[in-house]
């Protein structure tokens, strides 16, 4: 009988307890790759456990490989595609953009919503453990009487209690109390099972709340996927574009469509011009290294001139005493393809032509994509170091920078120069990769173009 009885309660806890196995998934390899490839690239000492779990990183990683790779050759098929539509393909990163900023907004969102049904969980979860503990007491008081019964009583334990009564009113006292041993066990076993049925609605409650917030997490990464994607796609049109940059940027406007205007001005300050002295040495635009160099991209195409990315806003100075001979604003911030120049170099953004006396020879800077509204004025005469606008990324530009590029115009004076000048924005230099013809470190005479790192650091 005791066999039957330990059998029997073996059969009841199984029936009434649960047990909880956390599976490892993509999101937690995505969330956290340090901890699994450090745990993993130590083999010795692994659990079994430990040893599945590294099993599925290792296939987590395939998985993520293949993918990208896929993603890779797909728009390496599309290079060819991109470089004849350069200008189609340009546009189309402005899109992206906005569609990352978009998922970018619905993943914070679900972000949020995930955070709020996490602590929703947990607090059912916290539910279910209490009704647990709850059941898993009262069964074991239940158990506990069961064996204790049938350790210490005889089948005919009953009668023995009832045949020992001493009178009538003894013999009601005894089985009153037997018959409310009975009925508190049967009420300990009715509490049990609505327990149970409780923590069953619960548990399949949770269930569905997890799913629910799977798929929350899933669609978070698939988001995530799509605005990596969208990154790539944007990273191989801007590579492509740039290395077609000054040729395109050749097309647009060579010459300043208000050189009348221009000439004007100079004329009338051209007193004041043949006062300006010349300066002892370059102002840096900027101050600190440039980015990107002068000639050519890291990643190819043709670039005429030195990137200093700065964040919005920060100064930018008169490399040398002289003459603001052009300026241009009114472009909003840019994107790369944007052809926005206003009267100035198309894509170029809010620019400013400084012409400058420095060492007594005669030089021209060019600054674009600068801050709206920040631009010097043009006709104004002024002083190395002074401040001549803000760094932007107006017109064609993928982030806050200033361009500069620099040309070598000979001896002759800022005056002469100014009130003669057929507006063009090269300073005749040439554009696009024709440009690469007339640099100055191949001693070409002026009219020719000079690094500006050179000069700048």
């Amino acid at each position: 009988m005791r066999r039957i009885i330990v059998f029997a309660s073996c059969i009841f806890i199984m029936l009434f307890s649960t047990i909880s196995v956390k599976a490892v998934s993509d999101e937690d390899f995505k969330n956290d790759p340090g901890y699994y490839e450090n745990l993993c690239t130590n083999n010795n000492g692994l659990t079994d456990d430990q040893k599945a779990v590294c099993e599925a990183y290792r296939n987590y990683l395939n998985n993520e490989s293949a993918k990208m790779q896929d993603y890779l050759k797909e728009l390496e098929s599309k290079i060819d595609e991109i470089a004849a539509n350069i200008n189609y393909y340009a546009d189309l990163i402005k899109d992206y953009q906005s569609q990352i900023d978009a998922l970018d907004v619905e993943i914070a969102a679900l972000n949020n919503e995930i955070l709020v049904k996490e602590a929703q969980i947990a607090e059912k979860q916290a539910e279910i453990d209490a009704k647990q503990a709850e059941i898993d007491e009262l069964k074991s008081k239940v158990l506990n009487r069961m064996v204790a019964s049938q350790s210490s009583m005889r089948i005919n334990k009953f009668i023995d209690i009832l045949m020992g009564a001493t009178d009538l009113n003894d013999l009601l006292r005894r089985a009153n109390g037997i018959k409310t041993i009975s009925e508190y066990d049967q009420k300990t076993m009715d509490d049990i099972q609505l327990l149970v049925e409780q923590l069953n609605v619960a548990k399949e409650q949770i269930e569905k709340d997890k799913e629910a917030l799977d798929n929350d997490k899933q669609t978070v990464v698939d988001k995530q996927d799509q605005i990596y994607y969208l990154k790539a796609q944007a990273q191989v049109v801007q590579q492509e574009y740039l290395k077609q940059k000054a040729d395109i940027e050749a097309e647009g406007n060579r010459i300043a469509t208000d050189i009348s205007s221009i000439q004007d001005t100079m004329n009338k300050i051209s007193s004041e011009l043949g006062n300006v002295v010349s300066s002892s040495g370059w102002t840096s635009p900027v101050g600190g290294s440039h980015g990107e160099g002068t000639w050519h991209y890291s990643t190819g195409g043709v670039h005429l001139g030195a990137d200093y990315p700065r964040s919005v806003g920060t100064p930018i100075y008169a490399a040398g005493n002289g003459v603001v001979l052009k300026s241009s604003d009114g472009c909003p911030y840019g994107y790369l393809g944007s052809t926005c120049g206003g009267s100035g170099s198309t894509g170029g953004g809010n620019q400013v032509y400084l012409l400058t006396s420095i060492n007594g020879s005669l030089y021209a800077v060019k600054y674009l994509h600068m801050l709206a509204g920040t631009p010097i004025a043009q006709g104004t005469i002024v002083s190395a170091g002074q401040k001549i606008g803000e760094v932007g990324s107006s017109g064609n530009s993928s982030g806050p920078h200033v361009h500069v590029e620099v040309f070598y115009l000979g001896t002759q004076s800022l005056s002469s120069y100014a009130s003669s000048w057929n507006g063009d924005l090269s300073f005749g230099a040439g554009w696009g990769s024709a440009a690469l013809n007339r640099l100055c470190e191949n001693n070409y005479s002026a009219p020719c173009r000079i690094k500006p790192e050179s000069l700048f650091g």
